[in-house]
């Protein structure tokens, strides 16, 4: 860039918006990145109180559903012959997978006095297990280790005596996978043993644990609580306390983020504040790139278009905006590029009609070649049919060669006519009678498929001059394909409809349908996606169509399957379509 030279208009309108907005954004972005500061740490410390508050409605309903499972299991064995502890516990063995499944591990029986007859796991709880229906949080030791246990306890059975059944599910982390996909959360239980608490599981880099001022206030509250100095290195945390089958604290769930995620409080607000400036310095400089565009984006939007038609891209078209003496030059250049893609279309319809032409003659000379030798064939198994007497395995052979001998005369057939198309004889008559007669020969097929045939008339009978007898093999050739790319109960839909030069019959089915990158190729000769097809079938449509200066198109039918249009000009004579015309379905 030349510095002593002058300027770009753009660079200078970017300058000129930054100093004007700049100086007065920086004290803006201060004052909104503390009023965002003061709400974001407002919003996330009532976030983690809710937290805190969900888990423990979490382990609530765990609670209940151990209260719930508990009564079922006592229901499912209260049937047994032999309502004693080894008796219960037979009876209990089958449920244990089931119920670890579902998170409930802890599976004991125990009689009044709180002896332990049988346990699922190593837990000893640290009070006595009581003799009613309870649902609390029990601590105790698992493997040596402190625990809290959600659980339930009830009586076995009226008739036992004694005997209890406690279910419970020994909580940790595992349990709210649903907090499991907020990653920048710290959760954490703390069982109290002797006043001191102790943290059950090593799920984060928790160090210190909360205040005994706020563990006191756990005991009496059922809140969460919110701390103002949370341990660490957290940004901000909330307690919950968990109380025993007696009410008294047995532990606390811990929920915190912690500064390591962003949240640093001051450095928080400082980037904050900085994020704020930057994003409103982009602003300006994106609204002085955008009125500086309005300026330069004509031209080269010009530029632009030049250079794609100079590498033979000539569909390329630039917006008429701007100035006067812009937008007639941009019209100007759109008229050219128009004209110059018309000229190179009809050079690459010339081509392909010559490919065709040469593709015709070539095909012709080898079908006379072939049907002489073909001929032979045919003559000399007939001979031996009738001069020789053949066992049924020879028989069998001669009606092969003879089969194949037909199918390729045929084949040659089509070859022939698709290279010599007849001239058509043309007269004028209605559209849909092609379409009626069709229905008619094809319905018998239909049935035995399966297959439904409907028509959509809305061309209030107009008619066309063309080859009748050629229009319908085209046409027919379009439905027999249709109802080969269907399964039994799939539906073909014939739709006539007019304008004011030209009538059209689309051929529809709810089939699997054409692919996109096929499209431009189906109607080129020999290409077929069949085994044992010839791909003349399109190529012919495609011929007697351009024959009568129609033209034939293969498009999506909406909701999945092929649509094939084939439009021809209407009878010079006719008078054009009302407006309004009404609208005719016929099924088959």
């Amino acid at each position: 860039m030349n510095w002593r030279g002058p300027w770009p208009v753009r660079l200078r309108l970017i300058l000129a918006f930054l100093l004007v907005g700049v100086p007065p954004m920086l004290g803006a972005a201060y004052l909104a990145s503390a009023l965002i500061s003061s709400s974001f740490e407002k919003n996330v410390g009532q976030w983690l109180t809710e937290t805190a508050r969900f888990v423990i409605v979490e382990i609530t309903d765990r609670e209940d559903d151990a209260a719930q499972i508990a009564a079922t299991l006592t229901g499912a064995v209260s049937q047994t012959g032999n309502e004693t502890a080894d008796g219960f516990r037979a009876a209990l063995k089958p449920f244990e997978p089931v119920l670890a499944a579902d998170g409930f591990d802890v599976l004991m029986i125990y009689d009044g006095t709180g002896a332990i007859h049988y346990t699922s796991l190593p837990f000893k709880p640290a009070k006595t297990l009581p003799t009613s229906a309870t649902r609390a949080i029990f601590a105790g030791t698992l493997d040596g280790n402190p625990v809290l246990v959600a659980g339930a306890t009830v009586s076995l059975s009226a008739s036992s005596g004694n005997l209890f059944l406690f279910l419970g599910d020994a909580l940790d982390t595992s349990s709210f996978s649903s907090l499991k996909a907020v990653p920048s959360l710290q959760l954490d239980f703390f069982a109290m043993r002797d006043g001191e608490a102790i943290k059950l599981y090593e799920t984060s880099n928790l160090s210190t644990v909360p205040p005994k001022p706020i563990l006191q206030r756990l005991a009496s509250e059922d809140d969460p609580i919110l701390l103002d100095d949370p341990p660490g290195d957290l940004f901000l945390a909330a307690v919950s306390g968990l109380k025993d089958q007696d009410g008294m604290l047995s532990g606390f769930v811990f929920c915190g983020v912690g500064g390591q995620e962003g949240l640093d409080g001051p450095d928080q607000q400082m980037r904050l504040l900085w994020a704020v400036f930057l994003f409103g310095a982009l602003i300006f400089v994106l609204a002085g790139t955008f009125v500086s565009a309005r300026f330069v984006k004509p031209l080269r939007a010009l530029s632009q278009g030049v250079r794609s038609v100079a590498s033979g891209d000539f569909s390329q078209r630039v917006p008429e905006t701007g100035d006067k003496e812009t937008v007639e030059l941009a019209a100007r250049f759109n008229a050219m590029a128009a004209e110059l893609e018309e000229a190179r279309a009809r050079e690459a319809e010339l081509r392909r009609r010559e490919r065709l032409s040469t593709l015709g003659e070539a095909a012709m000379v080898i079908a006379h070649e072939v049907r002489n030798p073909l001929g032979i064939i045919k003559t000399s198994s007939d001979l031996v049919r009738s001069r020789t007497k053949l066992g049924p395995k020879e028989e069998e052979l001669l009606d092969y060669v003879t089969e194949e001998v037909h199918r390729i005369d045929n084949l040659l057939t089509e070859v022939l006519d698709f290279a010599h198309p007849k001239e058509p004889r043309r007269s004028v008559f209605v559209l849909r009678d092609v379409v009626d007669r069709i229905q008619g020969f094809v319905a018998p097929e239909m049935t035995r498929k399966g297959l439904a045939f409907s028509i959509e008339d809305r061309a209030s009978g107009a008619t066309v001059s063309a080859d009748r007898d050629q229009i319908y093999e085209a046409i027919l050739n379009l439905v027999i394909n249709a109802m080969d790319a269907l399964p039994r109960g799939g539906h073909v839909k014939v739709r006539v409809f007019a304008t004011a030069r030209a009538v059209s019959i689309e051929v529809a089915d709810d089939g699997p349908g054409v692919k996109p990158e096929l499209r431009g190729r189906i109607f080129n000769p020999f290409f077929t996606t069949r085994a044992k097809g010839t791909g003349l079938g399109l190529a012919k449509v495609t011929t007697v169509v351009e024959a009568h200066q129609g033209r034939v198109e293969c498009l999506e039918e909406p909701g999945g399957g092929a649509c094939f249009r084939v439009t021809l000009p209407r009878a010079a004579s006719e008078p054009p379509v009302p407006a309004g015309q009404d609208q005719k379905i016929t099924q088959g």
